[in-house]
This record gives structure tokens, C-alpha cells and sequence, in this order.
């Protein structure tokens, strides 16, 4: 149960990681690339953990947690272009109705987890949850399928999803601490790899000379908060299934609508388009998050 009570604080972090993500890509337009630059290299925050009996382990482990680190990077800048074509509930919740499906059939091919019966249910309750809260209707039109955004927020469950199961794999060879540290080092390693790129580098260093008080204190509280969501994520997928801890990320969403909804009264770029349909199908994917809950907690 405790790995339940660890899942949930993540994923209320990741909402209001994900609504402050929305403010930086489309309030202080910057460009995904270069905050995925950033958030990789706020991954050398990881080094205070070596006086903390940081392991040095085999080449192949260190392979596989630089892989981690390179999926996460990877599906961070997938989510952000996704976030740049349209509202945070839509993009955040069709990203998640593809990750848990891409997740279970990674477990289930790299790591041979099985589901018991009663969390089959809560799976297939919780990725129903998360696919109504993806449905997305224009008020007096048929519903409206935006390509670009879809496209880029499948390719960020995909990586997501890679990231996930490697981490889950890591953690049967070494104990948390470890694992994290070498995990934040490959997404260092991947923010260097975009920075020499030459079109990447510009980008950024367009970017970094943009006037950045504001966005920058907006970034770093954003980095504290998503951090403090990977390591809460991480340790659940200690604890659990890689495919249920996953699958409750539908709490993100239905968490990423209400707050756009409350703050999209004052802040444009966050406001949702709001109809009858629409607040349906939220109010029907919460139900199901909460009996999708009740049946994980079955033994």
C-alpha cells in the first residue's frame, strides 16, 4: 500500500510540473529543445548524492542508466513540442493513454511481469480513464483529431515508457540511490550530446540570451518539483509494478485539468475549451480513476 500513498504525491507533482511546463514552451516561448537541455543538465543536482554510498557498477548497468537517462530526455522534449501544439489536459492525457499500454507490453517482454486478476481491472479502468480524458471536442463540431499534437505526445509515452521499464530493470540489480544517480548522469550525458549538436546549440544560446529572471525562477521551481516527482516515481517502481505505477498516472491528468481549468481564468495559455461533453467525459474518467484505485488495493 505504501507504494500506492509514493505514486499518487508523484504524480500531484507532476501536474503542477506539467501546468508550469505548459507556462514556459507557450508563455515565455521557449523552445523545447532547449529545455530539454535543461532539465538535463539540472540532472548534475544528482552528484550530492555520491558521499550517500553511490555505487560504481558494471559497464553494462552503466549502459542501460545512460539508455534511462537518454529516454527521458528524449520523451521530456516529445512532451514539450506536444504541449506547444495545444492545451496541457489534451496533450498530458493523450501522452498517458498510450504510455501504460507501451509499458505493459515492454514489462511483459523485458521484465515477465504478470498481472493478478484484480489488477488487470484496475489497469484496463485506468486506461479507460485516461482515453476519455483524451477525447477532445470543438463546441458546435465533430470532434477534431490535431495530428502534430498526437504524433509527438505517442513518441513521448513511447520514451516515457522505455525510461520507466529500464529504471524498473535497473532497480533488480542495484538498490535506489545508485540507480537514480546513474540514471541523472545519462540525461547530463544526453544534454551535452544536444548541445554539440550545431542547430540545438543555436537554439539554446538564442534562448539563454532571452531576458529569463522570471521564466528561470519559473524553471528551476519546476525542476525542484518535477525532481522531487522522479524520485517519489522512482522509488514506487521499487516497490510495485512498472505497469500499475504507470497506469496511475490518470490522477496527473484528471490533476493537469482542474488546475489549467482554474488557472486558465487569469492565464491564457492554460485556458481550456470547456463544454458540455467535454466536462462529461472528465467528471466520468475521475469515477474510474477512483474504482481503478479501490481494486489495486485488493489483495
Amino acid at each position: 500500500m505504501f507504494w500506492l500513498y509514493i505514486s499518487i504525491f508523484a504524480y500531484l507533482l507532476f501536474a503542477l510540473a506539467n501546468i508550469g511546463d505548459k507556462l514556459v514552451v507557450s508563455k515565455f516561448k521557449t523552445e523545447p529543445i532547449a529545455y530539454a537541455f535543461y532539465v538535463g543538465v539540472f540532472g548534475l543536482a544528482a552528484l550530492i548524492l555520491i558521499p550517500f554510498s553511490v555505487k560504481i557498477i558494471s559497464l553494462n548497468l552503466i549502459a542501460l542508466s545512460f539508455l534511462a537517462g537518454l529516454a527521458f530526455i528524449l520523451a521530456a522534449f516529445f512532451m514539450y513540442k506536444s504541449l506547444e501544439q495545444g492545451e496541457a489536459s489534451r496533450a498530458i492525457t493523450i501522452l498517458g493513454s498510450s504510455s501504460p499500454i507501451f509499458t505493459f507490453l515492454l514489462a511483459a517482454s523485458i521484465l515477465g511481469e504478470r498481472l493478478r486478476a484484480n489488477e488487470l481491472l484496475a489497469f484496463g479502468l485506468l486506461v479507460m480513464a485516461i482515453l476519455l480524458l483524451s477525447w477532445h471536442k470543438e463546441e458546435g463540431r465533430h470532434s477534431k483529431f490535431h495530428l502534430e499534437l498526437v504524433i509527438w505526445a505517442l513518441l513521448a509515452g513511447l520514451f516515457f515508457s522505455f525510461n520507466y521499464v529500464l529504471t524498473k530493470y535497473l532497480f533488480y540489480k542495484e538498490d535506489f540511490i545508485t540507480v537514480f544517480f546513474w540514471t541523472r548522469m545519462g540525461g547530463v550525458l544526453t544534454a551535452l550530446i544536444i548541445f554539440l549538436l550545431p542547430t540545438s546549440r543555436k537554439m539554446i544560446l538564442k534562448d539563454w540570451h532571452k531576458p529569463k529572471k522570471q521564466k528561470g525562477m519559473l524553471v528551476l521551481a519546476i525542476q525542484i518539483t518535477g525532481g522531487l516527482g522522479v524520485l517519489s516515481q522512482s522509488y514506487a517502481l521499487k516497490l510495485a509494478s512498472a505497469t500499475l505505477v504507470n497506469a496511475l498516472q490518470a490522477i496527473q491528468y484528471a490533476l493537469v485539468f482542474v488546475l489549467a481549468l482554474i488557472l486558465g481564468k487569469k492565464i491564457t495559455v492554460l485556458r481550456e475549451k470547456i463544454d458540455k461533453h467535454h466536462l462529461t467525459s472528465k467528471i466520468a474518467a475521475i469515477i474510474l480513476v477512483a474504482i481503478g484505485l479501490y481494486f489495486i488495493t485488493l489483495k
